[in-house]
């Protein structure tokens, strides 16, 4: 999966003399946090929710009513705005982008594309993308293995278990366990009922730490 497959191409562009009070009121009517600042089809820098609440006066700075109403006035995007946002590529794999986000403290990036502005890529848009991934969508069994590792083909025969009790994979992560050298595997299944299933992974050799059943309700 890449970028492309997850940025929003529905922007929303301001222009680098728009008063950060426009820019505000848009913001407020877009239901966005991130505005990409456009001067002659190209990008010239990012403001965000953050940035505005940095130089908006509040109530507490004592200024008038008039002084305030100057400032948001007086004060430009290009003023505030980050003129050099990290951006991606649409090829990058999301999994990189939301990496660099960690890496960089950034919640979004400009996407371009042979240095054309063609989307933009959030974490709200990553996390959306694993919920996907992750079935949260749908309702199901969340069982977690650990101490995978010792033995070959564990989850080949954790899947044609499942396979053999009719029980659909929403998802399966692993991850490796550095003080102990092994692996732990959350799976999320669409199960009505997991009572045979679980008990075939026990019997099996499987270390079965937890067991999220679904209720009576949602499993019908």
């Amino acid at each position: 999966m890449r970028v492309r497959d997850v940025m929003t191409t529905d922007l929303v562009i301001v222009e680098p003399d728009m008063p950060i009070f426009q820019a505000q009121k848009l913001m407020r009517e877009k239901k966005v946090r991130k505005l990409l600042v456009v001067n002659k089809g190209r990008l010239v820098g990012m403001v965000t929710h953050d940035l505005f609440m940095e130089v908006s006066p509040s109530k507490a700075t004592g200024f008038s009513v008039q002084e305030m109403h100057y400032l948001l006035t007086a004060v430009k995007v290009k003023e505030v705005m980050d003129k050099n946002p990290v951006t991606v590529s649409p090829d990058m794999p999301f999994e990189d982008a939301l990496n660099l986000g960690q890496q960089r403290g950034n919640a979004g990036f400009p996407v371009l594309e042979n240095g054309e502005l063609v989307g933009i890529i959030t974490n709200g848009d990553i996390i959306r993308l694993l919920s996907t991934f992750l079935g949260l969508g749908e309702t199901g069994v969340r069982i977690t293995i650990e101490g995978l590792g010792a033995r070959l083909g564990e989850l080949n025969m954790i899947i044609s278990i499942c396979d053999r009790h009719k029980a659909s994979i929403l998802s399966l992560m692993t991850r490796l366990r550095r003080e102990t050298q092994d692996l732990i595997a959350v799976m999320r299944l669409k199960v009505k009922d997991a009572t045979a299933l679980v008990k075939d992974l026990s019997s099996s050799g499987f270390n079965l730490t937890y067991v999220s059943e679904p209720l009576p309700s949602e499993a019908a």
